[in-house]
């Protein structure tokens, strides 16, 4: 339980450290997108959940996962569309990397949980604005 508050507060500040880096003031990646994050490895299921990418920088859509915790999330895009993000949700961290492209993004995510330690895939497409 201690270890758990540890790991969701270290988390927390890497989050903030990743976060107040400075980014690009526009990224091609902005928007809203649609992810998917599949387990592999453990017995944490999956879940489809909303992230949105302003100036390069990687933030929560907003909503609640995983037992209705609310779902912090952060990170960083490059210019050429990798990625490194963090997440936490109640007791369970993540932390991903991959890339985005122009229609897509993908990459592979670790975390831990009350379920124990999980791995996967995840995939992302963006999602079309109406005007």
């Amino acid at each position: 339980m201690i270890g758990n508050r540890i790991c969701a507060i270290a988390l927390a500040a890497a989050s903030a450290a990743i976060c107040s880096t400075p980014s690009a003031i526009a990224s091609s990646f902005d928007g809203n997108w649609s992810v998917v994050a599949q387990t592999t490895q453990g017995h944490c299921g999956s879940i489809q959940f909303g992230l949105a990418i302003n100036g390069g920088r990687i933030y929560s859509a907003g909503g609640y996962y995983v037992g209705g915790y609310p779902a912090q999330l952060g990170g960083l895009v490059s210019p050429s569309g990798y990625m490194q993000a963090s997440a936490v949700a109640g007791p369970r961290i993540a932390h991903a990397a991959g890339r985005f492209r122009r229609f897509q993004g993908s990459g592979t995510w670790a975390g831990s949980g009350p379920s124990g330690v999980c791995s996967g895939v995840w995939y992302a497409a963006p999602l079309r604005q109406t005007f």
